[in-house]
């Protein structure tokens, strides 16, 4: 099973240049996908970027296409809360003693794949290997 990390999740979006694989696996596997909430947040954050740039068309597409993702991630969004929050504080610490400083965003995201023991899908693996976690670049290959 797999938390889909948001550069893996905005392949899908409108005038990303689709990797048509990932896509089709991302479709065949989406019962084993599951979303943190701060890739919720990210894609909003753009979103609401996009409006506030004057680029309202592209928002409304992407805002479209983000209640699909909703739609279809409903049931598999995982949520930020006090066990997830515990690891956060550990991974963070760790990464501390390591001289890194992946930022909250990443420490949360790495925390709910560790808690629930998801390996990661991302174009970032550099960012969550130091932390001892599993992850894969699914751009350069596909899950098995």
């Amino acid at each position: 099973m797999y938390l889909v990390d948001t550069n893996v999740i905005s392949a899908g979006a409108p005038r990303k240049v689709a990797a048509g694989d990932l896509l089709a696996w991302m479709g065949t596997n989406s019962a084993a996908l599951y979303v943190s909430v701060v890739t919720i947040a990210e894609i909003e954050d753009g979103i609401a970027k996009t409006k506030r740039e004057g680029a309202g068309r592209k928002a409304s597409e992407l805002q479209s296409w983000f209640e699909i993702v909703l739609h279809l991630y409903a049931s598999r969004i995982l949520a930020f809360d006090i066990a997830i929050a515990h690891e956060t504080g550990r991974l963070s610490d760790l990464a501390r003693g390591k001289g890194l400083a992946p930022g909250f965003a990443g420490l949360v995201i790495a925390a709910t794949a560790k808690f629930h023991r998801l390996t990661i899908l991302t174009a970032n693996t550099r960012h969550f290997a130091p932390l001892g976690l599993a992850s894969i670049n699914p751009f350069e290959r596909l899950p098995g």
